[in-house]
């Protein structure tokens, strides 16, 4: 088996083969047969992109097979060459070295045939080496809730820049893409995702699985009143369908939560409930008479005019007697509206959405990186709290289709980085903002991991234990949580939310300390922390963790998707 190969599996029967679409990344015969005789002629990225979907196909196979009834042992299939594809049948996804041990010759000859391993066994995607046996460690947050190891798919990646939280990220992408599961990347900052969601674009297969959104003054407008996906699933409902209700309604509760979201943010403070009813009566009111339409949705500018000249059902929901009275109660909410439509914010949100969610292909990837640093840092705030609000709309869309059977039934992995810009900016005011986005993604069918720095990125955002408790609970509602390194003050103050053992801390800090530049031969040696992360997960505090380093593979190199350090290269 070669580096540069992911996997190759071999051909399922034929009846497998025709099996009719319906199961995730389940294709047809001719696909499949394409795919497999095509793929040794192919470039690296052709080869790349060609056996995640045939293991994808193979996995919808066996799932297909194994919902009708049928046990593993039964399934009518010669096993991979990795092993068979089912739970606990020894199927690899990709190679990883073998774990090396070393003993006498009598020891080591005594060990076979029956070797006991002590290691962690897990199901999931090889994401890196144990530290303390050497052996693969495995996750994935859907494998581990099937197994009921976790009992939600929610899991938090804390650790400082430059140390691989990105890495990690790529790899949790890479096995949910492998597995048939669309993934949406809706706030990719650097960006750390786009190479990877360019490489599902590929001429030689004809896969065009990857969607790059860009989002930014001059690049992209992100209308707040267009939550794309719902006008998608309601062009695909017959006209009268029963769901179609069901739709708009939430189609218009997330526009008030996106209007809401991007005005506390530049207030730095909620919304009066009164301010909440005003938009909401004119939202309602920009849709009668068909002016409007969820394919064809209003932009903030048309909110501004309807409420400044508010009908008697807007009057009668913010209890005014007369336009003057409703002018003067909804003055400052006119005046941050306006603040909406000038400057970058305007660039960016008032106008039709530029490119909209394109929910058939397996990734999307948001790239905000043309949004400067340091000046935009409230423009990325607003955008990362829209675009995660857009990809949970997009899974709630899909999941309504699916339940009146008017597509397939799919989990959707969404990967949300630097959660702490949002929390940095909006403070408190964004809290109801990350709760909307935590809370229902077992009933949606939503994989969820965050990214962030450090729990203090939680507690600071606002000095009311109140508020803090509420920021914090995204922690508890992590069933999995991967700590880099960090120091004795960011350890102290995860006591409670996530806790350690004596030799667990002592791994961290010992991370956190970096020796002199030093060479061996041609090769500097890597700061110990570097890829390192602890994983803990379950409710239990005592529970000890497991310590291990992210893994790349030969073929993840060549195809360059973990570089992120393009921008400190000279020719």
């Amino acid at each position: 088996m070669t580096g540069s190969r992911l996997y190759l599996p071999r051909r399922v029967t034929a009846r497998q083969e025709n099996h009719a679409r319906g199961a995730d990344g389940v294709m047809l015969a001719d696909e499949v047969a394409y795919l497999r005789e095509a793929m040794p002629t192919m470039s690296i990225a052709g080869k790349f992109n060609a056996a995640r979907k045939l293991r994808a196909h193979e996995l919808g196979v066996w799932r297909a097979s194994f919902s009708g009834g049928r046990q593993p042992w039964q399934a009518d299939r010669r096993p991979t060459p990795r092993g068979f594809m089912a739970p606990y049948g020894g199927y690899m996804k990709k190679p990883m070295p073998i774990p090396e041990i070393r003993g006498t010759t009598n020891r080591v000859c005594g060990l076979y045939p029956f070797p006991r391993s002590t290691e962690f066994i897990s199901p999931g995607w090889p994401i890196g080496i144990q530290d303390e046996t050497g052996a693969p460690f495995f996750y994935d947050q859907m494998a581990w809730f099937d197994a009921e190891q976790i009992s939600a798919p929610v899991g938090l990646v804390l650790g400082p820049n430059g140390f691989g939280k990105s890495t990690l990220a790529r790899q949790l992408i890479l096995g949910g893409l492998a597995s048939g599961r669309h993934v949406i990347c809706p706030a990719d900052i650097k960006p750390d995702f786009r190479r990877l969601c360019e490489l599902l674009n590929n001429e030689e297969t004809g896969t065009k699985d990857g969607q790059i959104i860009e989002v930014g003054p001059g690049h992209g407008v992100l209308n707040p009143l267009d939550p794309s996906a719902y006008a998608w699933a309601l062009r695909r409902l017959p006209d009268g369908h029963h769901a179609a209700a069901g739709l708009v309604a939430e189609l218009h509760q997330t526009q008030l939560f996106n209007v809401e979201a991007l005005m506390s943010l530049r207030r730095r403070a909620p919304l009066e409930d009164f301010e909440s009813t005003a938009i909401s009566a004119a939202l309602v009111e920009l849709y009668a008479g068909g002016r409007f339409s969820p394919a064809r949705p209003p932009i903030i500018s048309d909110l501004i005019s309807q409420l400044e000249d508010p009908t008697e059902d807007m009057r009668y929901a913010v209890a005014t007697a007369s336009a003057a009275d409703f002018a003067h109660t909804t003055n400052r909410l006119l005046q941050s509206l306006k603040s909406l439509t000038v400057g970058m914010f305007g660039e960016s949100f008032n106008g039709q959405t530029t490119t909209r969610l394109d929910l058939t292909v397996a990734m999307v990837d948001i790239d905000l990186s043309i949004i400067n640093v340091h000046s935009g840092r409230d423009l990325r705030a607003a955008i990362i709290a829209l675009t995660g609000m857009e990809a949970q709309a997009a899974v709630s869309a899909r999941m309504t289709l699916a339940d009146n059977g008017f597509g397939r039934k799919a989990v959707t992995d969404i990967h949300m980085d630097e959660l702490s810009q949002l929390l940095d900016v909006g403070g408190s005011s964004q809290i109801k903002t990350l709760d909307r986005m935590t809370r229902t993604n077992r009933t949606d069918g939503v994989s969820l991991m965050t990214y962030t720095h450090t729990v203090t990125d939680f507690t600071k955002v606002s000095g009311d234990v109140t508020e803090q408790g509420k920021a914090t609970g995204f922690i508890s509602r992590s069933k999995a949580t991967f700590t880099g390194p960090i120091n004795g003050y960011e350890i102290d103050a995860q006591a409670g939310l996530i806790d350690y053992t004596d030799r667990e801390r002592a791994r961290l800090l010992s991370w956190t300390s970096a020796p002199p530049p030093a060479q061996t031969g041609h090769r500097t040696m890597p700061h110990p922390g570097k890829g390192r992360f602890i994983a803990k997960w379950g409710d239990d505090p005592d529970r000890p963790g497991l310590a291990f380093r992210t893994w790349i593979s030969p073929l993840e190199r060549e195809l360059g998707i973990h570089d992120t350090n393009t921008g400190m290269k000279t020719e």
